[in-house]
């Protein structure tokens, strides 16, 4: 699998991957900040309410440090397309 070699070396820089699971209807996060990597994986919404906060995300990730948390996700969301949010581990 050349692709997930490839996704792996990037891990060690500053990154943001995103990506809309069609199958399971769930959006993943991934970022990295070169050290330090974490995945969030968001389900309930639709890929167009997904696709309205993307923008905003990269934005406020960026800003952030790249510092993903579940926190963030949640604020995101409620902030940019105004629903309620539950984190479950």
């Amino acid at each position: 699998m050349p692709q997930v070699l490839n996704f792996r070396d990037k891990l060690g820089e500053p990154l943001l991957f995103q990506h809309w699971d069609d199958h399971t209807q769930r959006a993943i996060w991934i970022a990295s900040d070169g050290n330090q990597v974490r995945c969030i994986t968001v389900a309930g919404l639709t890929v167009h309410e997904m696709a309205d906060m993307w923008l905003s995300f990269n934005q406020r990730i960026s800003r952030a440090h790249f510092n993903l948390s579940p926190q963030l996700v949640r604020e995101i969301i409620e902030a940019e397309i105004d629903v309620s949010v539950a984190l479950v581990n």
